[in-house]
């Protein structure tokens, strides 16, 4: 298979996992935070610039609590935006990929889309395990915030709704599953993938 494969998820269900594992797995390109770097460099942003409005909705109501100005912030959003759009198409050409988040669904509508979900108490039970500091309220927040705020960012750019099952080839449980079920669920789907 020579498609690019994108994996969208909610926090804590163990996408970007599932997306390392995929990549070994098929022995192609893995990238997720590593296109920060890359579209900085692309689109000459200063790195702190970039990772402040990285994965954010431009603010259009002008509720941001950051202390910039609402025309340079929708306008820096944007600018990255576009620039994050050329470099994942141009990964993309290059061939088979797994790309996590930034909207590389939408990008990419002929990839194989992935979106990993799982039920709460898996999710909360992931969050701790990664970070032991965390209460369990703590980690239900930071759930709470992530998600809405991937959700609000695939939706100011994108027709696409965040999560809705239509919306992607494949859907998976890694709360039912785990991250290794969701692995093998995954490989046999593009396995079948013309």
């Amino acid at each position: 298979m020579n498609r690019a494969i994108t994996i969208s998820r909610q926090y804590g269900s163990g996408g970007r996992e599932l997306g390392e594992k995929l990549a070994k797995k098929l022995g192609i390109p893995f990238y997720d935070k590593e296109l920060i770097a890359m579209i900085a460099k692309e689109g000459n942003i200063e790195p702190s610039i970039l990772e402040a409005n990285d994965e954010v909705e431009p603010d259009l109501d002008n509720y941001s609590t950051r202390l910039i100005e609402p025309e340079y912030q929708i306008a820096m959003t944007q600018r990255i935006y576009a620039v994050q759009e050329t470099v994942i198409k141009s990964l993309a050409e290059k061939g088979a990929c797994v790309i996590v988040g930034r909207c590389a669904d939408a990008i990419l509508p002929d990839a194989v889309n992935i979106f990993v979900f799982a039920d709460m108490e898996s999710r909360i039970r992931r969050i701790m395990s990664l970070n032991p500091d965390l209460s369990r309220d703590e980690a239900v927040n930071s759930i709470e915030i992530v998600d809405r705020r991937r959700k609000a960012y695939h939706e100011y750019y994108s027709p696409i709704e965040w999560g809705k099952m239509d919306a992607y080839d494949i859907c998976v449980n890694s709360g039912l599953i785990g991250v290794d079920g969701c692995l093998d669920a995954a490989l046999a789907y593009i396995g079948h993938v013309r």
